[in-house]
């Protein structure tokens, strides 16, 4: 079961109710209650369609689960209040405490802020409140002490944030900083086989209350995503890391909306919901929202509530997928409304202003976002959730029906204008750091045959994007007086440097037979301590020893050659990229499910299985502590805190990716044919039979370690010999004093100038597939005869 702090509030409050009804009815039943129908209880969600039968077990096997009537609290309780020797859990206390206190408030404060609730809804709301009060009254003899404490009341007149003062009453559902700091605890209780959900209550009300619930976690979300790219800006977290966890907060904000999406479309979807809930909230603040200026979308004066409320997303979205309802042609904003000002972002000093840079800002992405959706877009192969999102909305005005809405994608559009504002002036830093990156891993490319096919597969992967297609289309529409002349790109660089690199590396056995004989060098004391391969430790402690040995690594002879025997046959799928097979996939296929807290949080867990484990699948012994302590954090992470937990996860992932194996391999390979040099000069050219082809120079180290140990063969054994280990502990020591041993370490600092990388040559092949693109594309622009030209037809081009 998802731990409580990483649900959704509304799952929380729900989860809640639920309790209280499966309490009720599992100890009423089990006393021998009988409800005044006699009849059967009502499975909840009602019939299924019968599925195959898998094999499980008692702890993976779904509980039952049964509707409980609100009609039916009440008798229960008075039938359990009966009872001798019952007694009241403190959880079941807390939960029926709570619950009555949230309603009740709830609806106060809906009503002091001036949100009206149509009709009886105030009545229907808070019946459920009642209930539960009757319940409590009910079991009151058998409660020790009161069990949940109220937050201090707080005052409810004309505030100057009524939306504050609502999330406040939803803080009862966010864990506090001395839950979030507690010890572990002792073992979870037992929980019934039967569980119970209370029966649904659609009224406005409680759509009012999941938007409201929705609305503070995004909020929260918000808040953690905007403090990730702050420390991006300060130089204390990875680019990557903070973009990764950035478009993870996007999908736990969509599976949260999914969970409350039927109720809300109940009441004429989030969208309508928004705009009533924004205009009831700005009355409450003296604001007529309606009261705009000339194609203001709103009154702005209420800039603040509507951004608060991700109404400001919601109106530019719809505008947008209004005015280019079933439009696919490749359009590009034309400085209709302004251009956003990068020295300006997001310190204007009026609400006018904030609006226009806002609006600036959108429109400068929106047309990249649609491009990147549409089929022409489909040669990127790449879609994060903004883009799925844009997609998704403008493929529903297809058929000519109004725009499918989703708070989620608001909050997403909103909060990248965020990060975007505080980046200032300097916007380009990261598409500067990201093109630093690419040029490091061409430039490490140089030193990898061009025959390899790894070679030419890396090199389209970082290339990928040095020509940005939607330029390209643009150009082409530009000739064909389609568009205007856009602006110069802002694109992002892939890159498939790690498994290519690992790949390479892997192959030749080379790494593996040098880090055996680095390893016995240092053993025999023929390496001092002091000379050290910083680069090859860095991979080794990554890999771990059984991607280099059979069992611990060897402390004798013997053992190093029983263990080179039994190591010459590992192959790539020994090395830990596996771990990752089949997950480098960027474009899901089939229907996307919604990225829910309790996924994320076993996605975090398996990857800290992976983590502990070695090249082999094998746990560590030394990192398997490590993984039972981040299991007790993660149970007490709220849904925001994990998001951070995910980047700094993968910000310490980072130097794992990017370690150039292409570099060390190639070293290794170096230090091996130098020593068959060396090795030569010692025995003569007779050494030369034993390495005649460069492909087989892991052998080198293989005859090291067989006339150390006296092993002629397996079956043999003679005298030992130390010519050959002496040799290649002297060799190998001026090999690393000449530097050699941090070469991929100081080449990750290095700053890579485009001139460096500008003539490197491979077989490039068409990602794209902008030929084709382009005869679409003229076909388009011929139908439309060119009149898109001026872009004034569309009300946000």
């Amino acid at each position: 079961m998802l731990p409580s702090s990483l649900k959704s509030i509304y799952r929380q409050y729900k989860a809640d109710t639920d309790s209280v009804a499966t309490w009720l009815a599992t100890t009423a039943k089990a006393n021998g209650y009988v409800d005044d129908t006699g009849n059967a209880l009502v499975a909840a969600g009602g019939k299924k369609k019968k599925k195959k039968k898998k094999k499980t077990n008692a702890n993976s096997a779904p509980k039952p689960r049964y509707v409980l009537r609100i009609k039916d609290f009440v008798p229960m309780a008075r039938f359990i209040a009966k009872l001798e020797s019952i007694s009241i859990p403190e959880d079941f206390a807390i939960a029926l405490e709570r619950v009555i206190w949230v309603r009740k408030t709830f609806v106060d404060l809906l009503a002091d802020n001036g949100i009206p609730t149509r009709g009886d809804m105030d009545a229907t709301h808070s019946y459920f409140a009642d209930v539960l009060e009757n319940v409590g009254r009910c079991l009151q003899p058998l409660v020790k002490a009161p069990a949940f404490k109220a937050p201090e009341p707080k005052s409810m007149g004309t505030s100057k944030d009524p939306l504050r003062n609502i999330f406040d009453v939803l803080d009862v559902y966010t864990p506090s900083e001395e839950f979030l700091n507690a010890p572990e605890t002792a073992a979870p209780k037992p929980t019934p086989d039967v569980e119970y959900t209370v029966e649904e209550d659609d009224t406005l009300g409680d759509a009012l209350f999941a938007l409201t619930s929705l609305l503070d976690d995004f909020s929260r979300l918000r808040d953690e995503v905007r403090s990730l790219w702050k420390r991006h800006l300060e130089g204390s977290l990875d680019l990557a890391a903070a973009a990764v966890a950035t478009n993870t907060a996007f999908e736990l904000a969509r599976s949260m909306e999914e969970e409350v999406k039927p109720l809300l479309n109940k009441h004429d979807g989030v969208d309508q919901l928004i705009t009533e809930y924004f205009t009831r909230i700005c009355e409450a603040c003296g604001v007529d929202a309606e009261h705009r200026g000339q194609n203001d979308p709103y009154n702005l004066v209420a800039y603040d509530l509507a951004k608060a409320c991700f109404a400001n997303g919601l109106s530019m979205l719809r505008s947008y997928a209004v005015g280019n309802a079933g439009d696919n042609i490749i359009s590009k904003y034309n400085g209709k409304f302004g251009w956003y000002d990068e020295a300006l972002a997001g310190d204007a000093s009026t609400n006018r202003g904030k609006w226009d840079q806002d609006f600036t800002a959108f429109n400068r992405v929106i047309t990249e976002l649609q491009f990147l959706a549409s089929n022409m877009g489909q040669g990127a192969r790449i879609e994060d959730e903004l883009i799925r999102g844009v997609g998704a909305l403008m493929k529903s005005t297809e058929e000519g029906g109004p725009p499918d809405m989703n708070l989620w994608l608001s909050f997403a559009m909103q909060t990248y204008i965020e990060v975007l504002q505080s980046f200032g002036k300097n916007c380009g830093d990261a598409y500067e750091q990201m093109q630093q990156e690419c040029r490091q891993i061409k430039k490490a490319m140089f030193q990898v045959p061009r025959m390899s096919k790894d070679h030419d597969n890396v090199l389209n992967s970082v290339t990928k994007w040095d020509k940005d297609p939607i330029w390209h289309c643009r150009h082409k529409m530009i000739r064909l007086g389609a568009m205007p002349k856009p602006k110069p790109p802002d694109v992002p660089v892939p890159a498939n440097f790690h498994i290519s690199g690992v790949r390479y590396a892997a192959h030749s056995g080379g790494l593996m037979a040098t880090t055996q004989l680095y390893h016995a060098l240092h053993n025999e004391k023929l390496l001092p301590e002091e000379v050290v391969w910083e680069d090859l430790d860095e991979f080794w402690k990554r890999q771990g020893n059984s991607a280099f040995f059979v069992g611990d690594p060897p402390t004798d002879r013997e053992g190093y050659f029983r263990n080179y025997c039994l190591s010459i046959g590992l192959s790539a799928s020994n090395w830990a990229p596996t771990k990752r097979q089949g997950k480098n996939r960027l474009v899901p296929t089939g229907d996307r499910p919604a990225l829910s807290a309790d996924v994320m949080e076993g996605i975090l867990l398996d990857g800290r299985r992976h983590e502990i484990m070695d090249g082999k699948g094998h746990d560590r012994p030394e990192l398997k502590e490590k993984t039972e302590d981040d299991k007790v954090d993660f149970i007490n992470l709220s849904p925001a805190g994990l998001i951070e937990k995910l980047a700094l996860d993968v910000h310490d992932d980072v130097p794992k990716i990017t370690f150039d194996l292409f570099t060390l391999h190639n070293i290794a390979w170096d230090l091996l044919t130098k020593l068959k040099g060396e090795f030569t000069k010692v025995m003569g050219t007779e050494f030369l039979r034993y390495v005649p082809r460069e492909e087989l120079l892991p052998f080198v180290v293989g005859y090291v370690f067989s006339t150390a140990a006296g092993r002629p063969d397996i079956e043999t054994k003679t005298e030992s010999k130390d010519i050959l280990i002496n040799a290649a502990g002297r060799f190998v020591k001026g090999f690393l004093e000449k530097g050699k041993g941090t070469v991929v370490k100081e080449g990750s600092k290095a700053m890579v100038k485009p001139q460096e990388v500008a003539n490197i040559q491979f077989n490039a092949t068409e990602p794209w597939g902008l030929d084709h693109l382009m005869a679409e594309l003229q076909k388009e622009a011929g139908r439309r005869g060119g009149g898109r030209g001026g872009g004034e037809q569309c009300p946000t081009q």
